[in-house]
């Protein structure tokens, strides 16, 4: 559901509303650039429905051209490439071929005939190239009848259709259907115990054992933040969405809510969810136990898990000794919000002797991984903003730890970096 954005109607609406009940609708992972946009463009009451709903604290900041700060088609192009990669509907993307928005047009012609327009010769918009591959079902005869029928009309995309009538029987099968495969569109009656048995499959390339054991840790790693939950529940939405890095564990976490039986035990999830996903459990119960309370070497989230259960006493007696090892273990791997929780710690005293040269030691290190993220980020990619975002926020961080542990001075220079990466 949701706007659906290449339908006629809604062809001049998602910009900038009006907006209604029924558009709030959305996947927040997969309507993610959508959900933004509305949240910056709906009435102020509509605004803080819609980030209670999705737990959001502060209204999101849309993407932008980290070459062109004033490009203003960039949040545009962004939000209509991963709509129209969700849109179910073939017929609305062929009449989206008429619609008087320039991008949408494009955008759609791609979507149905597998067609990747070109860069543009400049760099700050070389984004701008139209590839979102080919619609799920879209046959090799569907995209010839359609550049046929576009030719014959003398539509806008005639010369594109031409062109890649001549190009396409240099392309297999094989290769429309790799486009396609790898595409998601939106589904809102999809089937969520085959959801769930889809994510908890063999994974391919992995040891059978080790994809197993995988398995297991991101439905405990579900569990105690359902746990943790269920006492605290402020704040509780943004510990999932900064902690959890495995999207199967934010799959299961879901399905949990959904449970009414999971909180009663560790075990009682476990065989639960394995047999909604329809895949035997295949270690024994001390092999179990032994792998979710034992930090994993390919899991740094499950060490930062491994932390809020011995921190809170969740199925397990408290010892803040054991919690810090855990939380060190996940931080020195470059857990970003374990960083934080073991800075805040060292900082507030919390439970253990204030300490500003450990909080600081921690902070920098988080602010190490920070600029490492935001560095590797190709510029065009959407995630560079949100990883630049990160980037300044962790400078100012440790400015201001700086600032409170005496150090003006030190401080500043973090400032001044920080105020570097804004936009604008």
């Amino acid at each position: 559901m949701g706007i659906d954005i290449f339908r006629k109607e809604n062809w001049g609406r998602w910009r900038s509303g009006p907006f209604q009940t029924v558009d709030f609708r959305l996947d927040a992972e997969k309507d993610r650039l959508l959900i933004r946009h509305i949240i910056n463009h709906c009435t102020a009451l509509q605004q803080k429905r819609l980030m209670m709903k999705y737990r959001m604290q502060e209204v999101p900041a849309l993407p932008v051209n980290i070459d062109d700060e004033n490009d203003a088609d960039y949040a545009p192009y962004m939000l209509l490439r991963e709509q129209v990669m969700r849109e179910d509907d073939y017929w609305t993307l062929k009449a989206a071929l008429e619609a008087p928005d320039a991008m949408m047009r494009r955008f759609a012609f791609c979507r149905l005939t597998g067609y990747r327009w070109p860069p543009d010769a400049c760099d700050a918009y070389s984004y701008r190239t139209y590839d979102c591959g080919l619609k799920s079902e879209v046959s090799r005869e569907d995209i010839e009848d359609l550049c046929r029928e576009l030719i014959a009309e003398k539509s806008r995309f005639a010369r594109r259709a031409r062109e890649w009538l001549e190009k396409l029987p240099s392309f297999t099968d094989d290769d429309l259907a790799k486009w396609a495969s790898d595409r998601t569109e939106r589904k809102w009656d999809d089937d969520p115990d085959e959801l769930l048995r889809k994510a908890l499959r063999p994974a391919e390339g992995v040891p059978e054992r080790e994809d197993l054991e995988d398995k297991v840790l991101a439905i405990f790693d579900a569990y105690i933040f359902r746990k943790y939950q269920r006492h605290h529940l402020y704040g509780s939405g943004i510990v999932l969405r900064e902690s959890v890095e495995d999207p199967l564990t934010k799959r299961i976490a879901d399905r949990l809510e959904k449970m009414k039986s999971y909180y009663r035990s560790f075990e009682i999830a476990l065989t639960e969810i394995m047999e909604a996903g329809g895949r035997e459990i295949g270690l024994a119960p001390e092999e179990v136990a032994r792998l979710a309370w034992s930090v994993s070497p390919r899991s740094r989230q499950h060490s930062y898990f491994l932390w809020m259960a011995y921190w809170y006493g969740i199925d397990v007696d408290e010892d803040n000794a054991a919690a810090l090892r855990m939380l060190a273990d996940a931080a020195g791997r470059g857990h970003l919000y374990a960083c934080d929780e073991i800075v805040h710690i060292y900082a507030s005293g919390e439970y253990v002797r204030r300490d500003f040269r450990l909080a600081l030691k921690w902070q920098e290190k988080k602010l190490e991984w920070a600029r490492v993220a935001y560095e590797e980020k190709d510029p065009r990619d959407i995630a560079a903003s949100s990883a630049r975002e990160r980037y300044a926020r962790a400078l100012r961080e440790t400015g201001d730890l700086l600032a409170e542990a005496g150090s003006a001075k030190r401080a500043k220079q973090y400032y001044k970096q920080a105020e570097k990466l804004r936009p604008g």
